[in-house]
């Protein structure tokens, strides 16, 4: 037989219920936060690594090209992976006739704003051969 006294002591009181979704609730906003945070670098470095790739790309068509590259800026748009990307070419004399120092700047297209963003400079140096 229960004795009518007892108190009843199955289950959670509303004050605990409400503690334990305050506890949650914030370990979800870290966890948000956390991953917000490593998706944005791991964005960050994936565009990184294109433009280094892009950067090295066209050093390595321009040594490979007969001939050396008149000494100007080129621009050119090109899509590479899923973005489209600026490569700017800054070709210079230097004080042998037979190398010209290139400068190859490579700027993410972002549709939000109007400026391509620089990501990668490259500088290198294409001779006579």
């Amino acid at each position: 037989m229960k004795c009518l006294n007892q108190p009843f002591d199955r289950g959670f009181t509303l004050l605990e219920v409400l503690i334990a979704l305050i506890f949650f609730s914030l370990i979800g906003v870290v966890l948000q936060d956390v991953t917000a945070s490593s998706m944005s670098n791991v964005l960050k470095a994936r565009a990184n690594s294109y433009a280094t790739w892009i950067a090295e790309n066209k050093l390595t068509e321009l040594r490979l090209a007969e001939g050396l590259p008149s000494p100007k800026q080129y621009k050119e748009d090109i899509e590479f992976g899923v973005n489209d990307w600026q490569v700017v070419t800054l070709v210079q004399k230097t004080e042998n006739p037979d190398i010209h120092r290139v400068e190859v700047q490579v700027s993410l297209i972002e549709e939000e704003f109007d400026e391509p963003r620089q990501i990668r400079s490259l500088t290198g140096f294409v001779g006579r051969y």
